[in-house]
């Protein structure tokens, strides 16, 4: 039954009422308003209060109230948690959770990334070249398009529960990948990898809006995204380690004592009481988000290889993502219990760290191939040596995640670090467009280090800002959204860098060495093989690598633009209420 209360209405700014009431155990509906968020004043969640005693609350509305406005109120079908998660642990059950979250994530970035060293041993040994894309596409595909059903079904169900599941599966799928007699099994092996993968690399951050305090996030979240990132970059050393060693099967069996470990660290530390929530999955909305996503990574995948970007079947398949993602919206809209809260993206705090994230995401993943291919080519650097490239960015990642994460936390000042980071980023990529083989070798990993630190300040404060901007229901889901981002633009982005970057080397082959170069040699070879470089005279080599270097710079120049965009919505950010 609806209770009626006259509030005291105060006119304090727009869409802000605050009212006196007895307890915080209800539901608050202004007016014919829905979906209010119930905050106490001055903080960005709800804070208890004991009940029977009196409690000063704030009722954010979605549009401005008038003064002497009544308010009525229904009991809610669940009650408000009276102490925040993360007091029903102690500090050693956090460590022993954040254990299992830096686990299963480094488990699911490793394997995104450990096997671009081995495709050629895969498909000698299990045959159907042509299907070798896949083992990326197919992972890629299911992990991108499942973030946002996860992230759901740990509101719904419980995050220990449902990370638990997903890394069980991770587990089977590993260990059937690793005994894949055919191109075909490995690649629903991938599949089924990337499905579990997709929980293992955006549910920590729920869960770290479970163990600790709003404050605390950034500081938590650190670990994190600097786990995340850092294993993306070690994934190809290790697999090359892997594929000269023991074999590339053994990239699957390495996961198995990880996720174990991780399982084992939820089932012991992540001791939270569950709260009994009626719910429904949304399956069409599910279906319907996964197709539309898959249908897009489809289309930025083959664009540029099977067919042009503007082809038919092209643009067919970016006909049918666009559909399907319209047909999504329509279901949220009005499904009971909708994988992705539309309510969400009308917040305006949430929309800054969620840009920033994609456009980051757009331009920084290409890193990770462009900076060996150009050690490779345009210093003639042997494998290990561009490898080991990487290692300053990895390390400056590793770092600056950390301590920006920490003073993020001390300060509550997320703009400042996330601005910062995307500036220092910028730098970075600036010196590279200037970089060329005669590059002191110190300089340039300096520059790779600049890249790191720049990247590894802006990922901490991301997630912890959005997580800050929705109310506690929401964390599943509004943790997943980054992550989401990221996945779907770094794969964008990579493949129209990718295009990019070829069709500038193609236009400089065909500019610079196509007049001196014998009517015997195909320029296109050098794109297809960039090791065919070697053995070449002289004169002929140099013009080549001056191609590649002149490619390299405009690709990094693009990226430093569309990373300039990033700073924009960057200072959008809002800094949390202290």
């Amino acid at each position: 039954m609806d209770l009626e209360l006259v509030g005291v209405a105060e006119h304090v700014e727009p869409g802000r009422l605050s009212i006196r009431n007895r307890t915080t155990h209800e539901e608050f509906v202004l007016g014919e308003l829905v979906d209010l968020r119930l905050v106490v004043a001055g903080m960005n969640e709800v804070e208890p209060c004991i009940v029977g005693e009196q409690c000063h609350l704030w009722l954010v509305a979605r549009q401005p109230v008038r003064p002497g406005l009544s308010a009525r109120y229904r009991p809610a079908p669940m009650p408000i948690t009276e102490l925040h998660s993360s007091e029903h642990l102690s500090a050693l059950q956090r460590r022993i959770v954040l254990l299992g979250m830096m686990g299963g994530t480094s488990l699911a970035a490793l394997d995104q990334m450990v096997l671009t060293t081995a495709v050629s041993e895969i498909a000698g040994e299990l045959g159907d070249l042509a299907q070798a894309p896949w083992i990326f596409t197919a992972n890629l595909l299911a992990s991108a398009s499942s973030m946002p059903i996860w992230g759901k079904l740990g509101d719904l169900y419980g995050r220990r529960r449902v990370f638990q599941s997903a890394i069980v599966l991770f587990i089977v799928a590993s260990l059937l990948a690793a005994k894949a007699d055919s191109m075909i099994q490995l690649l629903v092996c991938r599949a089924l990898q990337g499905l579990g993968g997709g929980a293992l690399l955006t549910m920590p951050y729920a869960i770290v809006g479970d163990i600790v305090s709003p404050r605390d996030r950034p500081a938590y979240a650190a670990f994190i995204s600097v786990v995340w990132t850092a294993s993306g970059f070690l994934g190809p050393p290790l697999g090359g380690f892997l594929v000269d060693g023991p074999g590339w099967r053994w990239m699957f069996f390495i996961n198995i004592p990880t996720a174990l470990l991780s399982f084992a660290c939820l089932q012991w530390g992540y001791r939270i009481p569950r709260r009994r929530i009626e719910h429904s999955v949304d399956f069409v909305g599910a279906a319907l988000l996964f197709c539309s996503v898959g249908s897009l990574i489809l289309y930025t995948s083959w664009a540029g290889e099977r067919f042009g970007w503007s082809a038919p079947s092209a643009l067919l398949l970016l006909a049918l993502s666009s559909v399907l993602a319209v047909a999504f919206v329509l279901q949220e809209r009005r499904a009971p219990e909708p994988i992705v809260e539309l309510s969400l993206l009308r917040l305006r705090p949430v929309w800054p760290p969620l840009v920033t994230t994609a456009i980051f995401g757009f331009a920084n993943f290409s890193i990770a191939f462009f900076i060996p291919l150009f050690g490779i080519v345009v210093r003639h650097s042997t494998a290990v040596e561009a490898g080991f490239a990487l290692a300053p960015l990895t390390a400056g990642i590793l770092i600056s995640g950390i301590v920006v994460g920490r003073l993020a936390a001390a300060t509550q000042r997320y703009r400042r670090y996330a601005t910062t980071g995307v500036i220092i980023y910028v730098i970075g990529l600036t010196l590279l467009v200037t970089a060329d083989g005669e590059t002191p070798l110190p300089l340039f990993l300096f520059y790779n280090l600049l890249l790191g630190v720049g990247s590894g300040a802006l990922s901490p404060v991301l997630v912890a800002s959005l997580q800050n901007a929705v109310e506690e229901r929401y964390l599943g889901v509004a943790s997943s959204l980054p992550g989401f981002a990221r996945a779907v633009a770094q794969t964008i982005g990579t493949s129209i860098l990718g295009s990019f970057l070829a069709l500038r080397i193609s236009a400089h082959l065909r500019q610079d060495v196509a007049p001196i170069a014998p009517p015997s040699i195909e320029l296109n070879t050098f794109i297809e093989s960039p090791t065919a470089i070697r053995g070449l005279a002289p004169p002929l080599e140099g013009a080549v690598v001056e191609a590649y270097r002149a490619a390299f710079s405009e690709t990094f120049f693009l990226m430093t633009l569309i990373i300039a965009l990033s700073l924009v919505a960057s200072r959008f950010m809002r800094d949390p209420l202290r």
